[in-house]
């Protein structure tokens, strides 16, 4: 059992474990400091409890039966777990400083970081983070390079020396003004009732717009923008400003939304979805801070998966 006896799941499994070590009950009363007698009740009770002895009272000392063998097995997995949680649970008690250097994507900075961190923020007001922005390839190149902690982009290969840890599915939708006709369509939104109208889509090497182009081609169409970008900016503003119809995910304009200034329509197509990935240096051993901002990054992603 763990070290930390102290920390014992209850006082019976760590009597039980104590005479499977010493293989006597005055041994492991010596070793708990307690006395034979109140070990050998507690072993007696963990008997009764399970409905079988669980150790052959021999001579020579106490033998785990077969049964005391499971139940051993099983009382030191569950004390290696508490002791784990309460690991962790020190960790997050401890923490006070840290800090935790990521890479994302410029959209990603814009939309869904400031409440993510403004989440983490809250309840960790001691932690630091150090934001780079780039495209998918430049992050886990900073990544492989030590320059950031943490990558999250679309997902992709990555390269040698960083692996994917996380991978929350995105569904590709269109961004349109409160007031285009195309909000009439709801949920029935498909890639060609989007054709009707000025597009604005992501640059041609962004991941993006290469699931947009595999769309159109199933459909036996073409995709012809009247403006393609690399600045989700930009295609934000031309959708609620001049009627455009930008394909974009949901993450790309949470603040407009909450502004009433855009609406976005998820694309019923089949394939109309993307992955975002979490990735890290491979055996990398995550910092708590890292963590508290993993379960937070988790959190918002489970919220869109639900609003969707």
């Amino acid at each position: 059992m763990s070290t930390a006896a102290s920390h014992a799941i209850s006082q019976a499994f760590r009597c039980f474990d104590a005479v499977a070590r010493r293989g006597s009950v005055r041994k492991a009363a010596e070793t708990l400091h307690l006395t034979a007698a109140a070990v050998h009740q507690q072993i007696v009770n963990l008997e009764q409890q399970v409905g079988t002895p669980l150790f052959d009272r021999l001579p020579r000392g106490m033998q785990l039966t077969a049964a005391g063998e499971i139940v051993l097995g099983a009382v030191r997995r569950m004390q290696r777990d508490y002791d784990q949680a309460l690991a962790q649970l020190e960790g997050l008690r401890m923490l006070r400083r840290g800090q935790v250097d990521l890479g994302v994507p410029h959209a990603s900075a814009e939309s869904l970081l400031p409440g993510v961190l403004r989440e983490v923020l809250a309840r960790h007001p001691g932690l630091r983070f150090d934001v780079r922005t780039g495209n998918g390839e430049t992050l886990l190149r900073w990544l492989a390079g030590g320059e950031v902690d943490l990558a999250f982009c679309l997902q992709r290969v990555p390269p040698a020396g960083v692996e994917q840890v996380r991978a929350w599915p995105q569904r590709l939708g269109a961004a349109v003004a409160p007031g285009h006709p195309l909000v009439a369509r709801g949920a029935r939104l498909k890639l060609r009732d989007c054709l009707a109208h000025p597009l604005v889509l992501p640059s041609p090497d962004m991941e993006l717009r290469l699931i947009a182009d595999r769309l159109a081609a199933r459909d036996r169409r073409t995709l012809e923008p009247v403006v393609q970008t690399s600045s989700v900016a930009l295609a934000r503003t031309l959708a609620a400003e001049a009627g455009f119809v930008a394909l974009l995910l949901q993450e790309n304009l949470l603040r407009e939304q909450a502004a009433g200034t855009l609406v976005w329509l998820p694309l019923a197509d089949a394939g109309a979805r993307a992955e975002v990935g979490l990735y890290q240096r491979v055996g990398q051993n995550p910092a708590v801070a890292t963590g508290v901002f993993v379960q937070a990054l988790d959190a918002a992603f489970a919220a869109f998966a639900e609003s969707a």
